[in-house]
């Protein structure tokens, strides 16, 4: 497996892309890899994070599960909509030119400090609030108690409104763009991003950062089901999970079951069961200022020298590490990878296909002699500058340049 020059994506010409996200420049060290991986990284590296294997594990999620978790907005009136006082409304063009709407609140002190960065509450409506006019997820949860408390709330609150059923798939990377606005237009704290949501949002809390552990500082999944066979990959992140014991819609056991296998897994998460309360007990979980102190009290950690973790397919970032699962596993595909003091870098995985080193900073700064194994087998021995990608051997014959995007 050789190295070879390559380019930046186009259009980035530094360490920084227009949207603040990381990119690395020079980039002149790649093992051979195809079109399709070549691409993916192009897109990681122009920060379109990818969300999608959320997809993936969805048949699996719906087993046993009611059709839509809630209704919750169907009872305000489309023509009595409007955002509430302090709450902007913006709208992100996608990359295939359609326009999402969404509603951001920015504290009324946020100019009074320019050199001060704002932390970040992500908001993720239930199916009720499901459509296109950028309002309807304000009118339920978390934005309700905002609006209310507007003139002291100390966060920045990020609103997008999924257009159809689950944050997955294309719903998950237009948050995941809405997101990288955000930070690139406001004074924002990446490092204090807390992400919460109710019955379809708590699905998506639990699942958004259990797939992009690296990206949020806590989590308060209200209502929602996680993915149990991934949930290692959060023991460090701190959360604190709501419920109804009377809860029709969504089984209390979705938030029992995710916070006793935490536990079991040497975390320390925080519960809160409503014993006479069915599905909406958001408006108690969030109607509770010592939520919001909590929160405030973490920060996201820096990127770990070791990464151990799970996914079920596709091709995902987490922190320094970009890897591609087979296409139809018999188990989920699982890497541990650890950058050790001496400059070995050993990556052990089980169905994986491909991976990339991808960093700009500690603890695997350009620049430094790496000497790097996989499965026990010595792949590359050299100065990082960057990004190093590797894939498995082509057949026969098969040409070993990269080929432009399609």
């Amino acid at each position: 497996m050789g190295l070879r020059a390559a380019t930046l994506p186009p259009g980035a010409s530094s360490l920084r892309d227009r949207r603040g996200a990381s990119i690395m420049q020079p980039m002149v060290m790649r093992t051979p890899y195809d079109t399709r991986f070549y691409r993916v990284c192009g897109l990681l590296l122009a920060a379109l994070a990818s969300l999608a294997p959320m997809s993936q594990f969805a048949a699996a999620q719906e087993a046993g599960r009611p059709g839509r978790p809630d209704q919750s907005g169907a009872a305000t009136p489309k023509s009595q909509r409007r955002l509430p006082r302090g709450f902007l409304a913006r709208a992100l063009k996608m990359p295939d030119g359609k326009s999402r709407k969404y509603a951001i609140f920015i504290p009324p002190q946020y100019n009074d400090d320019v050199n001060h960065r704002w932390p970040v509450i992500l908001f993720l409506h239930g199916s009720g609030e499901i459509g296109a006019d950028g309002i309807r997820q304000t009118t339920v949860g978390m934005p309700v108690y905002v609006a209310r408390l507007a003139a002291r709330f100390p966060f920045i609150v990020v609103m997008p409104q999924a257009h159809k059923m689950w944050f997955r798939g294309e719903e998950a990377t237009a948050v995941s763009l809405i997101m990288e606005e955000v930070h690139h237009d406001y004074r924002t704290d990446r490092d204090r991003v807390y992400l919460t949501g109710l019955s379809m949002g708590g699905f998506a809390t639990w699942e958004m950062s259990i797939f992009r552990p690296d990206l949020f500082a806590a989590i308060v999944p209200v209502c929602g089901i996680a993915p149990l066979q991934y949930i290692k990959n959060i023991v460090h992140i701190p959360v604190w999970a709501f419920h109804g014991s009377l809860d029709k819609n969504v089984p209390v056991s979705g938030s029992r079951d995710a916070v006793a296998e935490l536990k079991r897994l040497g975390a320390s998460p925080k519960y809160t069961e409503y014993p006479n309360l069915g599905h909406k007990c958001w408006d108690l979980a969030y109607d509770n200022p010592e939520l919001y102190r909590w929160m405030l009290q973490f920060r996201r950690p820096p990127p770990p020298r070791v990464i151990d973790y799970s996914f079920p397919a596709g091709i995902v970032r987490v922190w320094w590490l970009v890897v591609e699962g087979e296409k139809k596993p018999k188990r989920p595909p699982h890497v541990r990878a650890e950058i050790r003091d001496d400059g070995r870098v050993e990556i052990v995985s089980e169905g994986v296909i491909g991976w990339a080193l991808i960093s700009d900073a500690e603890p695997l700064p350009p620049g430094r002699e790496i000497d790097v194994t996989w499965n026990g087998k010595p792949v590359f021995k050299g100065k990082f500058e960057g990004i190093l990608a590797l894939e498995p051997p082509r057949p026969s014959g098969a040409s070993t340049q990269p080929s432009p995007g399609r």
